[in-house]
């Protein structure tokens, strides 16, 4: 099976006052890391087939170490557990200088019809396309 992974230096702007990086800024770490992955099944937040784009529903973060300034990071993504109209996305990230697991999480996605306004079903298409280039 092959996993995506992206990479990432922390900046200057990740870090807060307590020295390491701020928990705001793990979302939005998941969400970079989101955008790569779906850039790399051709599809993006706006168009994941059909005219549907993303939204998302729930996040949960688990912080498991201290990451400092300049640390580069390795951000796995996989697709998990898919449940009626929502299926989520994981994320576990690494520290490459000594390859520690420094956060895990997941977000809770759900196909979303900007047109209408309203939740649907996920395309078949795009868990396809996962399965053809990661075997889930």
């Amino acid at each position: 099976m092959t996993e995506f992974k992206w990479p990432y230096r922390i900046a200057i702007s990740d870090i807060n006052y307590g020295g390491h990086m701020g928990n705001d800024r793990s979302l939005s770490l998941f969400h970079e890391a989101r955008i790569a992955y779906l850039n790399s099944i051709e599809c993006s937040e706006k168009d994941i087939g059909d005219g549907y784009g993303i939204i998302m529903k729930d996040a949960y973060i688990d912080f498991l170490a201290e990451i400092f300034h300049g640390d580069q990071l390795e951000i796995h993504v996989h697709l998990g557990e898919i449940k009626g109209l929502l299926f989520n996305l994981e994320y576990q990230v690494f520290r490459a200088a000594d390859h520690k697991w420094v956060l895990k999480g997941r977000t809770g996605i759900l196909a979303f019809d900007y047109q209408k306004g309203k939740v649907v079903r996920t395309p078949s298409s795009f868990f396809q396309k996962i399965k053809d280039k990661y075997g889930h």
